[in-house]
């Protein structure tokens, strides 16, 4: 998100202010370009003055005043070589000390910045940095030395790198309060004994719900962190907060102060700052209710859509089920058309295989009825000689008989093996069924 954030911060450059800022790299060697872009806009893109700050050839600044409130936003800190700190001597001995040794740091500065100009300007490289490679161990050391030198009552340190702890902040919604520590610093001794192992200074950070977070600027960490808040002088303690999704410094505290002044100046400052605190928790709370609504929209939508499928599948299914049910029963029509067709023509195959019907009165012939399941009765003549299957075809072959159906005899009640079949390939002549000279036959449907 930060790093998107910065791309489109980038993106609002004009190409004037890009070429500026590949300036500044090209002279500094500084790599970061939001520091590059932090110290451009700190002297309104004057690319000189920034450069002779970064190569050491600054021009005398007046001392800003302590308690100034300019809302500044905080550059990434870059990584630089940790130097001793100098502080404007306070008593007569260190003033003779000051000026004596004043020639010797001019020449050895003016060399130097000198040196570092002409590297940069022939594409030498800088003189070399210590990288930062341990950012929380920095911390970590500059804690345990704190409390072995000035005891363990102190506002309660934030043990994270300064990367973490704004980010920490900045997710909280808290103040975020950095002390920056000098060793060399006259008042730094006295500053962490009489100020920050205050009860009055302890209670209102804790009550004020502020992340507390220090780092000497001896090590790298600490230094990286200076660069980026440059302050003039210590003990220096710096306020930051949420602005517009940007953290930014909204409150500076340089030099000896004391405790009561001290707590006076962070109550000051988070209640003249705690606006943004609550602009950006209820933007946070209108984002996530936001994020709510669309989620149960988005749920909502998922669920209707989910219940559409299943509503299109069960008629996709039906429809499936109907169309199988409607070829099968067009099948079953073929096959009864088929079945049909094919009696009918069995029926006109059969009938010429009936032999003529034999005059009445004959020794041999047998006068048959045959009772159909309709109620019809049919008559005919046969022969003894003639075979059962004669008197099967004439009934199958007549328009009212069944499809499938059997030949018998009342009394006794038998079924004549009058159709052709694998049992009985060559039916019986009427003789051998045992005829007389009239009988009564019934036709039984086997489909009924």
């Amino acid at each position: 998100m930060e790093q998107s954030d910065s791309e489109e911060e980038m993106e609002e450059l004009t190409p004037h202010q890009m070429d500026l800022l590949v300036q500044l790299q090209d002279l500094t060697g500084l790599e970061d370009l939001e520091v590059c872009r932090a110290l451009l806009e700190s002297r309104q893109w004057d690319l000189e003055t920034v450069a002779r700050e970064q190569l050491g050839m600054l021009a005398p600044q007046a001392e800003p005043d302590n308690n100034q409130d300019d809302i500044h936003d905080i550059p990434a800190p870059a990584v630089a070589p940790v130097h001793p700190v100098w502080s404007l001597p306070r008593t007569s001995l260190g003033w003779v000390l000051y000026m004596v040794s004043l020639p010797a740091r001019l020449f050895a500065g003016g060399m130097g910045a000198v040196w570092a100009f002409v590297t940069s300007l022939v594409g030498l490289p800088p003189r070399p940095t210590s990288q930062v490679a341990d950012p929380r161990g920095d911390v970590a050391a500059f804690c345990r030395e704190w409390e072995e030198t000035f005891g363990t009552e102190h506002p309660t340190f934030n043990r994270g790198s300064y990367s973490q702890v704004l980010e920490e902040a900045k997710r909280e919604l808290k103040f975020l309060l950095v002390y920056l520590h000098c060793e060399d610093h006259q008042d730094t001794g006295r500053f962490c004994r009489e100020v920050l192992s205050n009860p009055l200074v302890m209670d209102q950070v804790a009550a004020s719900n502020i992340i507390f977070w220090g780092c000497s600027v001896s090590r790298p960490e600490g230094y990286r962190v200076s660069q980026a808040l440059r302050e003039n002088t210590y003990p220096f303690m710096a306020m930051i907060v949420l602005r517009q999704n940007r953290m930014v410094v909204v409150g500076r505290r340089e030099g000896m102060v004391q405790a009561d002044a001290m707590v006076q100046w962070i109550q000051d400052t988070v209640t003249d700052y705690e606006a943004f605190i609550v602009a950006a928790r209820a933007e946070r709370d209108e984002r996530n209710l936001d994020r709510e609504i669309r989620s149960e929209q988005e749920a909502a939508f998922a669920d209707t859509l989910r219940r559409d499928q299943e509503r299109e599948q069960r008629v996709r299914e039906k429809e499936e089920v109907d169309r199988k049910e409607e070829e099968e029963r067009e099948r079953l029509r073929r096959e009864e058309l088929d079945r049909k067709d094919q009696i009918v023509r069995l029926k006109v195959e059969l009938a010429g295989e009936i032999p003529e019907e034999p005059e009445l009165g004959g020794e041999d012939t047998v006068r048959v009825v045959i009772k159909l399941p309709g109620g019809q009765r049919l008559e005919r003549r046969f022969l003894l000689s003639h075979s059962l299957k004669h008197i099967y075809y004439f009934v199958f072959c007549h328009p009212d008989s069944p499809d499938q159906f059997d030949i018998v005899t009342n009394f006794p009640r038998r079924t004549l093996p009058c159709k052709p079949g694998p049992a009985t390939p060559a039916p019986p002549s009427l003789k051998e069924a045992g005829f007389g000279k009239s009988e009564m036959l019934f036709v039984a449907d086997l489909d009924s």
